[in-house]
């Protein structure tokens, strides 16, 4: 703006500067004409002329001035507007049209400033919408986190929260926990012994990792809360970021991982010792008489089968888990397969002089099944059943046929199992907590094992049961 005003003389100054050269140059013609018309002694006879050709020059002079300095009023009213703040952007400021060199300048220089604000413009919208993409983006990133996340004042206030942490707190939005403290949220879900060792913990340390228990069980859920402080300008000091991750099944596996080692060494050593001490006996004493070496020698049997079906349980349980369990399907004679069955369990229920009951129908339907992995679900269930009913008490055997699938009930009256450990029963390793339970051996994998052939027969093993009354397992297997 200064430049401009340096570089062209203000428009009053160029008016009073032409009216000067008008006036004088009439002045001029009036005078030459006055002297000349004087000489001829013809002044009065040629008044009229004196008098209209400084007038006409006036005019004319007016008239070129008025012209010439147009464009440049024009610019000078545009500028005295935009500093007086009329105008709030320099690409208000309107062209000429004209084809001085004023007008032609004064329209290149508006042009060169509308390139410059457009591109302005559009570099200032790019970088809006490049922001709020990326807001978007890191919004979406957090939300997508399968881990909870929130961020809390030095107050403990909760700021921020993903879409994890509020589905884990059972809340219906962000609205419902912004505000709210950490631990005031998590009583809601947590065990109270949990909830009284998390509040301890915030006491003590700004930093830590912490494992909170939902209810009196793992199988309840276990959550693993960490907080770290956070450190920078963008945050307040004092301020923490929270992490809670559902770790329910990592907990629950580390359990059957310790159950399966205390099970595999008590299934081990046993048989072992038992094997080690006849075999002493046996080596070490030459006078044994022959009976009492065949009771010695049946028991060593008796423990290698033992040692023999552990093996083979741990066997299947890796093919299980590497899903190399496969069926070979034969047209098999459910009857005979039946009368098997109960024959090799038969000597485990007459040891403890339990009452066996069959009820099969007259005719059964012959299926197409893997005779032997079906044979070995039905002894485990009748094995289990013999195993945990007290002597003296019953087990039945129980076949059902409707138009689509066929029934096997293992029925019995026996320890029975809690509603609250009804559910893990399958669970590979898992055996009850019950003391009863635990005094008999057992690897807890045969249950595990037994719903897997059903379901790779498109079957099913359902379990009802009552504690200190009995048990009831299902094997239900389609006809086609």
């Amino acid at each position: 703006m200064n430049n401009l005003s340096n570089a062209l003389p203000s428009l009053s100054s160029r008016i009073v500067d032409r009216y000067l050269m008008c006036g004088l140059a009439a002045i001029f013609g009036v005078v030459s004409v006055a002297l000349t018309l004087a000489w001829r002694g013809a002044l009065t006879e040629s008044i009229s002329v004196t008098v209209a050709v400084p007038l006409f020059l006036l005019l004319a002079g007016s008239y070129v001035m008025r012209r010439s300095v147009q464009a440049n009023e024009s610019i000078e009213n545009q500028l005295q507007q935009f500093t007086s703040g009329l105008y709030t952007s320099p690409t208000e400021l309107t062209p000429l049209v004209a084809s001085t060199p004023v007008a032609t300048g004064w329209n290149k220089l508006l042009q060169q400033i509308n390139e410059q604000s457009t591109l302005a413009s559009l570099e200032q919208r790019l970088g809006e919408t490049l922001d709020a993409s990326a807001g978007k983006r890191w919004e979406s990133i957090f939300n997508a986190l399968s881990e909870g996340v929130a961020l809390s004042t030095p107050n403990g206030q909760i700021t921020l929260a993903n879409n994890a942490l509020i589905a884990m707190l059972g809340v219906a939005s962000s609205n419902d926990i912004q505000g709210r403290g950490l631990d005031e949220l998590l009583a809601m879900s947590i065990s109270p012994t949990s909830a009284a060792e998390f509040v301890n913990q915030q006491k003590k340390s700004n930093s830590f990792t912490l494992e909170l228990l939902l209810g009196s069980e793992l199988s309840a859920g276990v959550w693993r809360l960490n907080r770290t402080p956070l450190i920078g300008n963008a945050f307040e000091p004092g301020s923490s970021l929270w992490t809670l991750r559902d770790v329910t099944q990592q907990k629950l596996a580390e359990e059957m991982r310790n159950q399966f080692v205390f099970t595999a060494t008590h299934e081990l050593r046993t048989p072992l010792a038992n094997i080690k001490a006849y075999a002493e006996t046996l080596i070490d004493n030459d006078d044994i008489d022959v009976e009492r070496q065949k009771g010695f020698y049946n028991i060593l049997m008796s423990e290698a089968t033992r040692l023999a079906r552990f093996v083979d349980d741990l066997l299947d349980v890796s093919q299980m888990e590497s899903g190399a369990i496969s069926v070979v399907r034969h047209e098999t004679d459910v009857a005979r397969l039946i009368d098997e069955v109960i024959e090799n369990v038969q000597p485990q229920l007459q040891e403890k002089a339990l009452t066996f009951e069959s009820k099969l129908p007259a005719k059964m339907p012959k299926l197409e099944i893997d005779k032997d992995k079906i044979a070995g679900v039905l002894v485990n269930l009748l094995s289990n059943a013999a195993k945990y009913t007290p002597n003296g008490g019953t087990v039945r055997l129980r076949v059902e046929t409707d138009a689509e699938s066929i029934q096997l009930q293992v029925e019995d009256t026996g320890i029975g199992v809690s509603a609250e450990e009804l559910p893990r029963l399958f669970e590979k390793f898992f055996r009850s907590h019950d003391a009863r339970v635990q005094e008999i051996s057992g690897s807890g994998l045969g249950l595990a094992f037994s719903q897997e052939v059903a379901r790779l027969h498109g079957g099913e093993i359902s379990i009802s049961s009552e504690l200190n009354v009995g048990s009831r397992f299902t094997l239900t297997l389609p006809l086609n």
